[in-house]
């Protein structure tokens, strides 16, 4: 189990390999080893890149 990224929040839908959605912040994300590679959400259900730096976030299960 991994939490958000973003918000901390544990309401995540898988929507495809290593890519996952966030309920409660309506982020999307990708996660390969300990990369993270956020997206907002267009209106038009689009991909944007999030302006803010993940770089340094860890992803780990459990937490």
């Amino acid at each position: 189990m991994i939490n958000c990224p973003i918000c901390g929040g544990k309401t995540l839908g898988k929507v495809g390999s290593n890519q996952f959605y966030c309920r409660e912040c309506f982020m999307e994300f990708s996660k390969n080893k300990n990369k993270i590679i956020a997206y907002e959400v267009a209106d038009d259900g689009s991909l944007l890149p999030y302006e803010n730096k993940l770089e340094n976030a860890d992803v780990k299960a459990g937490n």
